[in-house]
């Protein structure tokens, strides 16, 4: 599984977020000043499907790339943690996601294929400085 660096700007969100866990993962990363885990995106739109928070915490960095690695979404097993009230597909969630329309916090679940890999970037490596 590769990691690659990727423009924050070209990130989109499948769903909402914890502004709570945002705050908390933000100052975690800031105080290591490394960046450990990769976000992972669908390879053909951008979209974050795991790392909703850390996409959150690159852009109130002012962060310019983060680590990620990309997936073929179609190839992905998909499913609602809110059957009764959300369905969910990889279609679906595309369609809503490039219309603006993400589902709410904590709906969209994904089975990766292998164990996420960890990384070691430093911010300053990912367009970080201090005082901004």
């Amino acid at each position: 599984m590769m990691i690659d660096l990727v423009d924050v700007s070209s990130l989109k969100h499948i769903e909402g977020f914890s502004q709570k866990r945002v705050e908390w993962l933000r100052e975690k990363i800031v105080a290591e000043k490394i960046w450990k885990k990769p976000i992972a995106l669908d390879s053909q739109h951008g979209l974050v499907l795991d790392g909703q928070h850390r996409m959150e915490v690159a852009l109130a960095l002012r962060l310019d790339r983060v680590p990620a690695v990309r997936f073929l979404y179609e190839e992905l097993t998909v499913w609602s943690l809110r059957p009764a009230t959300h369905e969910v597909t990889w279609q679906l969630v595309v369609e809503r996601a490039l219309s603006g329309q993400i589902y709410p916090y904590k709906t969209v679940k994904h089975s990766f294929p292998n164990q996420f890999p960890s990384c070691s970037y430093s911010l300053k490596r990912l367009g970080f400085e201090p005082g901004q």
